[in-house]
Order: C-alpha cells, then structure tokens, then sequence
C-alpha cells in the first residue's frame, strides 16, 4: 500500500506540474513565441529601413564625392588663373622696373656724355689758349685780323650782289 500512495503522490505531483505548465507554461511560452516572432518582424522592417538608409546615405555620400571633386577641380582653375595673374603682375612690375632702370641709366649715361664733351670741349679750348699764347706773335695776330678782315668784306660782298 504504501507504494500505492507513493505512486499516487507522485502522479498528484506530475499532475499538479502538468496543470501549472499547462495553466502558466504554454501561455507563457506562446506569449515568448509571438514577442520574438513580433520583434523578429521589427528586426526585418528596420533591416530594410536600415539598407534604404543605407542606400541613400551611398547615394548622398557619392553626390557629396562628386561636389568635392568639383570644387577640387574648381578651386585648382581659380588657383592656376590666380596664379597666372600673379605672374602678369609681377612681369609688368618688372618690365616697368627695368624700363625705370634703363631710362634712369640711359639718363645717367647722357648726362656723363655731356659732362666729359663739356670738359674736353674746355680742356680743348683752354690748350689752345695755351697754344695760342705761346705762339701767337704780334705778326700771327696781324695776319689773322687781314684774313678775318678780308672774309667779312667778301660775306657782304655776297650778300649785297644777292
């Protein structure tokens, strides 16, 4: 007998564990089932949500790729035109300061042609003042007044026959 209540105990027992699983367990796990199988749903929407983003996040990066290498492209034109101006700039700078320099320099080189003509032409005149002082007699003097006299007298001569 007391093995039969020791059977009965124990199916009481597996009996009161079945209610409890069946009362608690099987909606408890169906409840489990339909939040998984909902979250794997929501998993799955914002997986696509995620690639469409993702999509256009690519679409928007590439248009951003292409704009910087538009202004890349534009910015090196403006650079190279900038610098070509530079250049401009700085040879006509440097023609008009070699023009300067060169009028300046000619200037200076007319100016110092003038000055040794002057003081040849002076020391020319002063050396034939010496010349003529030790030379010249009162005979060379006279000589000269007869010719200068007698050319004079011809120059009216000629202009009084025209």
């Amino acid at each position: 007998m007391e093995i039969f209540w020791r059977i009965f105990d124990t199916l009481i027992l597996a009996g009161g564990f079945v209610y409890i699983f069946i009362r608690y367990g099987i909606p408890f796990f169906d409840n489990r089932k339909k939040g998984i199988e909902l979250s794997l749903k929501k998993a799955a929407e914002y997986e696509k949500e995620a690639e469409k983003l993702y999509e256009q996040a690519m679409d928007v990066l590439k248009e951003v790729k292409s704009e910087v290498e538009n202004i890349k492209k534009e910015a090196l034109k403006e650079t190279e035109t900038e610098r070509n101006n530079i250049i401009k700039d700085a040879e006509t700078a440097a023609e008009k300061i070699s023009g300067n320099y060169i009028n300046q320099a000619k200037s200076e080189i007319d100016k110092q042609k003038k000055q040794l003509f002057d003081e040849a032409l002076n020391m020319s005149f002063k050396f034939m003042q010496d010349i003529m002082q030790r030379e010249m007699t009162s005979e060379v003097y006279g000589k000269i007044n007869d010719s200068f006299l007698k050319l004079q007298e011809e120059a009216f001569d000629r202009r009084s026959n025209k």
